[in-house]
């Protein structure tokens, strides 16, 4: 539980001397320069940050280390205390949408992504693609090919309209507009058991939670009453 005595710092660039004329900084193929700056802002604070989180952690793994020389603590109790604790942290995160979150699964969607057998067309008109509101995390590919639009508030949770629909649905057939490259989680989701969505798979009878979302705001996704990212059913 020891901490690193030495902590590596990116230093930002530095400014110009006054009256001087900044020096000409290129940016990347496709990168404007406010956005490199914005990065190159971003990245500077992540690193003081986490210098400022090393520093924290230095302390506390300090006093768990003389609490349990001293025999007040043990570290089974410790341990059985820091999950609980870290389950509660985690649901206010969640609920207040804080954290980054990105799907933790490397492989390929196009070759990895078993397609469940859910016959969505035939469904729309009952359901009205109440799937393509859920909350859904992009995996590392699908935000490195920059293909999907995700929420810059909250990163990496694809990007939704005012009516809590995904930003890639069409609005007039409720099909999805990018069916060929959609995440790995929309190409797994089976909603035949969702009781957010069916009360009744094969009736086609919604569950209450449903009928209620459909019927309130449009403006009110479900992903809110789901604090673990979901996904949109299979589109043929």
């Amino acid at each position: 539980m020891r901490t690193a005595n030495r902590i590596v710092t990116m230093k930002r660039p530095a400014d110009p001397p006054a009256g001087g004329t900044p020096a000409p900084r290129s940016a990347p193929a496709g990168v404007s320069r406010d956005w490199l700056e914005g990065f190159l802002y971003c990245h500077s604070r992540m690193n003081a940050n986490t210098n400022k989180i090393l520093e924290v952690g230095s302390f506390a793994y300090a006093l768990i280390e003389l609490l349990v020389e001293k025999e007040l603590i043990g570290l089974e109790e410790l341990d059985a205390r820091k999950l609980e604790v870290f389950g509660r942290l985690k649901h206010k995160f969640t609920e207040r949408g804080m954290g980054v979150a990105v799907l933790n699964d490397d492989r390929d969607k196009y070759t990895g992504g078993a397609g469940k057998a859910v016959d969505c067309f035939s469904r729309l008109h009952v359901c009205k693609a109440l799937c393509c509101r859920f909350g859904v995390a992009l995996s590392r590919q699908d935000v490195q090919e920059g293909r999907l639009l995700w929420d810059p508030g909250q990163p990496y949770m694809i990007a939704k309209d005012d009516n809590g629909y995904c930003r890639h649905i069409d609005g007039e057939t409720l099909t999805c507009a990018v069916r060929d490259c959609r995440p790995l989680a929309c190409r797994e989701y089976d909603c035949r058991h969702d009781q957010r969505v069916w009360a009744d798979y094969d009736k086609m009878i919604l569950s209450p939670e449903a009928v209620t979302l459909l019927a309130g705001p449009q403006s009110r996704a479900l992903a809110l009453s789901d604090p673990e990212p979901q996904a949109p059913p299979r589109r043929e």
